[in-house]
């Protein structure tokens, strides 16, 4: 047997399901803009985050702190082994001069030579990939002139000043150039 269903029993259902409908929208559209605000502040956290590291990192002064002692290091071990090659080189002639065997064994001679020929050579690279590293940090990292590593403020004023002098003795030969026009008149 089929029950009919009052018209307003209907009605009143269809309202009740547009109404949940209506009320389902609502709650997905308030969990949509709740994520999007909690990851729009996410973002905003990290980059504020990665910008300080970046200025961390990238600070003129740890850099040049940084390049300072690897640089340093390695420029020291140069030294050690052009000590340890002039040492050698001096106890070989020594020998030569004094020992009248003929038997001058070079080994040790060459093999301070090829230490100081590799230590040189890795300071001139680690000092390249620096030199190069440092343009590339400016070039891409630092928008700001004035945080770019290496900017010197006080050259920065002084190019400025030098350029007001030139115009003021600009300025100084031309007003001398129209008081001598002057007083060529009243002559």
């Amino acid at each position: 047997m089929k029950k009919k269903f009052d018209k307003a029993i209907l009605s009143d259902i269809k309202n009740d399901i547009k109404n949940n409908a209506q009320d389902i929208k609502t709650g997905v559209k308030d969990v949509k803009e709740n994520v999007k605000s909690k990851t729009e502040e996410l973002f905003d956290h990290t980059s504020s985050n990665f910008e300080q590291f970046k200025q961390f990192m990238f600070a003129p002064f740890l850099l040049t702190f940084v390049i300072s002692i690897v640089i340093g290091y390695n420029f020291s071990d140069v030294i050690k082994s052009l000590t340890n090659f002039i040492a050698n080189l001096i106890g070989y002639i020594l020998k030569w001069i004094f020992e009248f065997n003929g038997n001058h064994p070079t080994h040790t001679l060459e093999s301070s030579f090829s230490s100081l020929l590799q230590n040189s050579l890795t300071l001139f690279f680690i000092s390249y990939i620096v030199f190069y590293l440092i343009k590339t940090i400016n070039k891409y990292l630092k928008k700001n002139k004035e945080q770019q590593w290496g900017y010197d403020q006080a050259h920065e004023d002084a190019i400025k000043i030098q350029k007001l002098q030139e115009e003021n003795i600009k300025l100084q030969k031309q007003l001398i150039e129209k008081l001598d026009g002057l007083n060529n008149k009243e002559l």
